[in-house]
C-alpha cells in the first residue's frame, strides 16, 4: 500500500437525496419474477431541502470499521454490515493517488477499515411538511378502512 507508510487516510464524500417511504414494501410474492406482495409509495425529496452527505474514509491505521453518527461512535462489527462491506470491497479497483503517495491494490481492500461520517440536513419548507402530513393521514385512513372492510 502507500510505500510502507501506514498513516495515510483516503476520503471520499458524496451526497444523496432523502427518500421517505409512505407505504412500505413488505416482501416478494414471487421470488422468481421478483414481484412485490404489495405496492409501495415513497417520496424522494429535493436535495436542496433534505439530503444525506456521507464521507467514507479508509486507512490501514484504522483498527476497526466504525461510524460517527450525531457525535457518537458506533461499531460496525455486526454481520450484516460486514457482509455488505466485503461485497463492496470485492468490487473496488486499485487506487493510485500520486499526490498523497497512496497506492491500494485491488487485493488489499479487505485489509482496510472504514470510518463513515454521515450528515443529514433538514431544511423542509412548510408546503413539503404539509404534503407529508397529508400523505401520512391518507395512509392512516387507508389502513383503518382496510382493517374495517376486511
Amino acid at each position: 500500500m502507500a510505500n510502507g507508510l501506514q498513516n495515510w487516510v483516503l476520503m471520499v464524500t458524496t451526497q444523496t437525496p432523502t427518500n421517505i417511504v409512505v407505504i412500505k414494501y413488505w416482501g416478494k410474492r414471487d421470488e422468481t419474477l421478483i414481484l412485490p406482495v404489495n405496492g409501495s409509495i415513497s417520496v424522494t425529496l429535493d436535495p436542496e431541502h433534505l439530503c444525506t452527505t456521507i464521507t467514507v474514509a479508509v486507512s490501514p491505521s484504522f483498527e476497526n470499521d466504525r461510524m460517527c453518527l450525531n457525535g457518537k461512535e458506533i461499531s460496525l462489527s455486526d454481520g450484516r454490515f460486514q457482509n455488505r462491506l466485503r461485497k463492496i470491497q470485492c468490487r473496488a479497483n486499485s487506487v493510485d493517488d500520486e499526490d498523497k503517495g497512496i497506492h491500494i491494490k485491488k487485493e488489499d481492500w479487505d485489509k482496510l477499515h472504514v470510518l463513515l461520517l454521515p450528515i443529514t440536513t433538514f431544511r423542509l419548507p412548510l408546503d413539503w411538511l404539509l404534503l407529508l402530513l397529508v400523505l401520512l393521514v391518507l395512509v392512516k385512513l387507508h389502513a383503518t378502512f382496510c382493517s374495517v372492510v376486511f
